[in-house]
């Protein structure tokens, strides 16, 4: 039997900003994996800023890389395409706004957890430039992370919906992303000012972590996933399906790795080859499944509240663990941490973390007059669901 819902299911969907739209109940896997999600992001984003190299290769820290792996960035962006089939206001302009809205907030972030603490720490001694190296100030202020790559992929999202709903059509153009990225990525202009704006698209630069090709494929197949549990009259059973099909594709992504494998590095987890892109959807389908099923077992969801709050408020937690982990380096040094240390540092700022965002919720409310810019085209598009 499903729990019962929470307060948090009357909040809109922390990534989009839309609300339900009628009739529409909320996704307690959607909210679960999403709250985990970020608590995962934490912890790894901790590891590799603090904690020494070294700890990175140990058993605990491979663990907590693949963590805030698979289902971390990929299950969040799946669930930004996903949670839309469950809104209402899904106009063009609102979508956009949004978009425009995350992009407007990664850059923000970059200054204040990057090259704010980074000058004043150069500045008085704490850090070197050579030990943050080649983390220079223009680096930092230019790095495209996933608040830039989700802002421009639910642009896209808004552009292609104005066209045609979240179907076959949708996953050909996933496919299509998927094989031309490594033909895409390479694409020069030679010119400022065509190259320069379609960076955090193609992620040429060694600065953009997060490029929209190819992650916007995970946005692209979750809208179709979204789109089918609307419609089901058991979702739990779209659920299981999901999960069969995820082992499926980790099957198929496995035995792509063993013919030719990868690098496993993090560079390469950010560029998103065929292979991974087949294996990483293949987990975020069997993690949903997992989560659904955690939702449905009374005992146990009612123990997951604290993932159900950190999922109503996604950007503030992100935003602020990131403002920590920037400045904290003034304080614990730059992956200077062993692992002793920087597991009790990781729990330090979850907590520092959870109890801070509440005072940034005001990042997620898109601004009226950005949704006013982009009403040119304000009528709802493909596939929304009717205004509540």
């Amino acid at each position: 039997m499903q729990p019962a819902r929470g307060p948090a299911d009357a909040s809109p969907d922390s990534i989009t900003g839309l609300a339900r739209g009628a009739g529409k109940t909320r996704v307690r896997a959607f909210d679960l994996a999403r709250g985990l999600a970020v608590f995962y992001m934490i912890l790894v984003h901790v590891l590799w800023h603090w904690g020494a190299p070294a700890t990175w290769t140990t058993p605990i820290g491979t663990l907590i890389s693949f963590l805030g792996g698979p289902t971390g960035a990929p299950t969040f962006m799946f669930l930004m395409g996903a949670s839309l089939a469950f809104s209402s206001r899904s106009t063009f302009s609102w979508l956009a706004a949004r978009g425009a809205w995350l992009v407007f907030l990664g850059y923000l972030l970059n200054l204040f957890r990057g090259v704010i603490p980074s000058m004043l720490g150069t500045a008085t001694g704490v850090v070197t430039p050579e030990q943050i190296a080649p983390f220079t100030p223009w680096f930092l202020l230019t790095t495209v992370d996933i608040h830039q790559m989700a802002g421009l992929s639910l642009i896209a999202v808004a552009i292609l919906r104005t066209r045609t709903s979240p179907g076959w059509i949708w996953l050909g153009l996933a496919g299509v992303i998927v094989l031309a990225a490594p033909w895409l990525r390479s694409l020069q202009f030679g010119t400022p000012l065509l190259d320069g704006p379609l960076t955090p698209v193609l992620g040429s630069a060694p600065n953009v972590y997060y490029a929209v090709i190819p992650w916007l494929v995970y946005p692209l197949t979750g809208a179709v996933f979204g789109t089918i549990l609307a419609r089901a009259p058991d979702r739990s059973a779209i659920f299981r399906r999901g999960g069969l099909l995820g082992l499926a594709l980790g099957a198929i992504g496995i035995a792509m790795v063993v013919v030719n494998p990868p690098t496993f590095d993090v560079e390469t987890y950010w560029r998103e080859p065929l292979p991974f892109v087949i294996g990483i959807s293949g987990i975020v389908l069997v993690w949903l499944a997992l989560c659904d099923l955690a939702t449905r077992r009374a005992w146990l969801d009612r123990r997951l509240g604290l993932f159900y709050g950190w999922s109503s408020r996604v950007i503030p937690m992100y935003f602020s663990h990131w403002i920590l982990v920037g400045w904290g380096v003034g304080i614990t040094g730059f992956r200077d941490l062993p692992l002793e240390a920087v597991l009790p540092a990781m729990l330090v700022a979850v907590f520092i973390t959870a109890k801070v965002s509440p005072w940034a919720v005001g990042l997620e409310s898109t601004p009226a007059w950005l949704v006013r810019l982009f009403s040119f085209r304000s009528k709802p598009v493909a596939g929304a669901a009717p205004a509540a």
